[in-house]
């Protein structure tokens, strides 16, 4: 709890709230802006929301996780003060306080994220029946990709002493994740930046080309998927506790 107080202080001067706020802000905006505005297209309305947001995080919840686990320790990178404060408190106490400061961070963004969905549906006045069992299914896959690449940043920092490869990998794994959308779907499995594409719950089942109008479908939940990708986060925050442990002073 010392710990977990100490990032509470350090992230208020840091303004880390601002950024969590940022984020879902850029997203609402985004999908927004995307939303269907025909009375022929409300009924679809929160199919083509649904649709649309993983593609939008695919673009950019890989930065955005950079930034968050960058900022986490950047603190520690300064000075290489990471080394003094190993000769102050124990090392299980300093990584445990960022990991839970870190997870809740991320749990902020994915809560404020997908609160726009119901949000925008009152909006836009969506006639739509509310497809809770999707958004319960969207919001666990959402929180389960951003927690991996958080900690598949961590990590990266941790080995390279420097938050800037992290954002590099973040601004390529955007790009790579959003290419990710047109590939086969057997090879979208091998971007992790981009799984929530292959893990959403919703496709294009019928364009008419004539009218422009969309139709959506939905997939059977990839529930395998969701699993690897809930078994990798463990193995990046095991292998970052792993290096703070072999830190030496």
């Amino acid at each position: 709890m010392a710990a977990f107080r100490a990032e509470l202080q350090k992230a208020h001067r840091r303004h880390d709230l601002a950024l969590c706020l940022l984020i879902p802000g850029i997203v609402v905006l985004w999908v927004g802006g995307l939303a269907p505005a025909d009375p022929e297209e409300l009924a679809n309305g929160y199919s083509a929301l649904l649709y649309s947001l993983p593609v939008i995080e695919a673009i950019l919840m890989p930065v955005m996780m950079a930034v968050l686990a960058s900022r986490l320790w950047d603190m520690e990178i300064k000075g290489n003060t990471a080394k003094l404060l190993y000769t102050l408190q124990s090392r299980r106490s300093l990584f445990a306080g960022k990991a839970v400061f870190g997870v809740l961070e991320v749990l902020l963004v994915t809560v404020l994220e997908l609160a726009c969905v119901p949000v925008l549906g009152r909006v836009h006045g969506y006639t739509e029946a509310f497809p809770t069992g999707q958004l319960c299914y969207l919001f666990v896959c959402t929180l389960a990709v951003d927690a991996m690449l958080f900690f598949g940043e961590f990590l990266l920092m941790l080995w390279m002493g420097n938050p800037l490869p992290a954002l590099c990998v973040g601004i390529v794994g955007a790009l790579v994740g959003l290419f990710s959308a047109f590939m086969p779907p057997l090879a979208s499995y091998f971007v992790p930046f981009g799984y929530y594409i292959p893990l959403s719950a919703y496709e294009v089942a019928n364009w008419d080309k004539a009218t422009h109008t969309v139709t959506y479908g939905t997939r059977p939940f990839n529930w395998g998927l969701l699993a690897f990708t809930l078994a990798l986060s463990a193995v990046l925050f095991a292998l970052a506790w792993r290096k703070v442990q072999n830190e030496e002073v």
